[in-house]
C-alpha cells in the first residue's frame, strides 16, 4: 500500500468491489504505515470481486498485491476451498468474513475458542497479537481494543479455529512476558 494511505482510504477504494465491513492499515510502533493492510468484506463474492478488481491495480504509484487471506487447511467451513498460501502477515491480504467461517458452529463451541488477552504493550497491534498467538494454532481473528483517540487500550481478543488451539494458547501465554509485560489470557465468555 502507499505509505500515506489510511484505513478510510482503503475502505473507500474497496467499496467499489462490495460491502466493506472493516478495513485496517497496519501501523508500526511509530504510528507509520507498514505498507500493508486487510479488508473484511461482507461476502465471499465481494472478496473474489475485490481480488479481480484490485490485484495489480496501480494506486498512487504503487501496484497492489491483493489475495484472499489464508484459512486453515483442515477447516471444514464453507469457504475452506478458498485457502491460499501466504499467511495473515502478507501484504495486501483480504480477510474473508468471520460469519462465513463460523456459521455451523454452536455458540458454546465458539465461546470456548475466544480468548481475552490483557496487559498488552500499548504499541501492540492486532497483527502483532496474531503473529504471537499463531504459535498455539490456527487463528481466525485477532483484535486489539482501541480508544477514541485510536490508541491501544492494552487488551484484545483472539479467536482460534479450534478449542484445542485455544486451550494450548491459554497454557502457553497466560503469564508469558511480552515486551516486558506479563500477559493475562483467559476464555472470553
Amino acid at each position: 500500500l502507499p505509505y500515506r494511505v489510511r484505513w478510510q482510504d482503503l475502505k473507500d477504494l474497496f467499496r467499489k468491489a462490495g460491502t466493506v465491513l472493516r478495513a485496517d492499515v497496519s501501523l508500526g510502533p511509530d504510528n507509520r504505515s507498514r505498507g500493508y493492510g486487510t479488508v473484511l468484506l461482507a461476502t465471499a463474492e465481494d472478496a473474489t470481486r475485490a481480488v479481480e478488481m484490485f490485484h495489480g491495480y496501480n494506486w498512487q504509484t504503487r501496484t497492489l498485491e491483493v489475495r484472499p487471506d489464508r484459512i486453515a487447511q483442515d477447516f471444514d467451513g464453507p469457504n475452506s476451498t478458498l485457502a491460499s498460501p501466504g499467511g495473515f502477515h502478507s501484504p495486501g491480504n483480504l480477510v474473508l468474513p468471520l460469519e462465513f467461517l463460523v456459521l455451523s458452529r454452536p455458540a458454546t463451541a465458539a465461546a470456548s475458542r475466544n480468548l481475552f488477552v490483557g496487559n498488552l504493550p500499548f504499541h501492540c497491534q492486532w497483527q502483532d497479537l496474531k503473529d504471537l498467538f499463531r504459535q498455539a494454532g490456527t487463528i481466525l481473528r485477532a483484535d486489539v481494543a482501541l480508544g477514541p483517540d485510536g490508541r491501544s487500550r492494552g487488551f484484545g481478543t483472539v479467536v482460534f479455529a479450534s478449542e484445542i488451539d485455544a486451550e494450548r494458547a491459554v497454557k502457553m501465554f497466560n503469564g508469558y512476558e511480552f515486551n516486558g509485560r506479563p500477559l493475562k489470557v483467559h476464555y472470553d465468555r
